[in-house]
């Protein structure tokens, strides 16, 4: 039921590659891997938050071929299953992505979605970006730089930014002078203090503008790891604000609730039946 994460796996998918087969494919691997209820499998997939808005976050849809769920969905049900959220209360769930910033303010009993807004001001690929360009600007670069060089730096920064999260300093490793070099946390948060203070301002704004009164601020997504990230938005919210564990992969294991609950009904169906 989600208390759990028996085991994960990640691919590339090529581009021009159909992206929600190689999702299936990824989907038929773990309930291999794992003896998994391929039956019961649900597939978390992205949306457009402003679409959110009157729908339910929660509704479980036949995609053909696999259950598909929400972002959002996903999220609100591992939230409520950890008490992380009160059954009666009116959250705001800020997602910060690779691509952007969503803000979805949704009713945790019904799931309904009353107000949602998404902004591509700070995204996690921009935080990445601005470390990468300030290290190679910084430590200089071996000539000439090849492109598994790059991946290999562009796998580095992501990681750091990971791992900043608990540590002060990292070595990432890539095409410069002195071979690996040292990424520092306050590095970071000089690169991304602006952007991070002005997203926060943009959530306040979205949620101040609505009708309902918010209860909980809920911080999920990569970046959310980052320190400066929570202690901005701490700032802005204080007591109000949740700040789970793992953020990056609230989702994927609300998809796994989702998952087990619904093989939970298909076998009492069954024997019932």
């Amino acid at each position: 039921m989600g208390r759990a994460l028996l085991g994960t796996e990640s691919v590339t998918v090529p581009r021009g590659r159909d992206r929600l087969e190689a999702a299936v494919e990824v989907v038929d691997s773990v309930c291999a891997r794992h003896a998994g209820n391929r039956e019961s499998a649900v597939l978390v997939v992205p949306d457009d938050p402003r679409c959110r808005v009157g729908s339910a976050a929660t509704v479980l849809h036949e995609g053909g071929c696999v259950r598909v769920a929400s972002e959002l969905g996903a999220q609100l049900t591992y939230l409520t299953l950890r008490g992380l959220v009160e059954p009666q209360s009116t959250i705001a769930v800020v997602d910060i992505g690779k691509s952007g910033t969503s803000v979805s303010v949704v009713d945790v009993g019904s799931g309904i979605v009353h107000d949602a807004d998404w902004s591509d001001a700070f995204r996690g690929a921009t935080v990445a970006a601005a470390v990468r360009e300030h290290l190679l600007a910084a430590y200089g670069t071996s000539a000439p730089r090849t492109a598994s060089a790059d991946a290999t730096l562009d796998d580095g920064v992501e990681w750091a930014l990971e791992m900043l999260a608990v540590h002060r300093a990292v070595q990432v490793g890539g095409p410069f002078l002195g071979g690996s070099v040292t990424v520092f946390r306050t590095t970071v948060d000089r690169l991304v203090l602006d952007a991070v203070t002005a997203v926060s301002s943009w959530v306040y704004d979205v949620v101040a503008r609505g009708r309902r009164r918010v209860d909980t601020v809920v911080l999920v997504g990569g970046p959310a790891n980052l320190p400066l990230v929570r202690g901005v938005f701490a700032q802005q919210w204080g007591e109000a604000l949740v700040m789970p564990a793992e953020p990056q992969s609230l989702a994927a294991r609300g998809a796994a609730v989702l998952a087990a609950r619904t093989a939970l009904a298909g076998r009492q169906y069954a024997s019932a039946s």
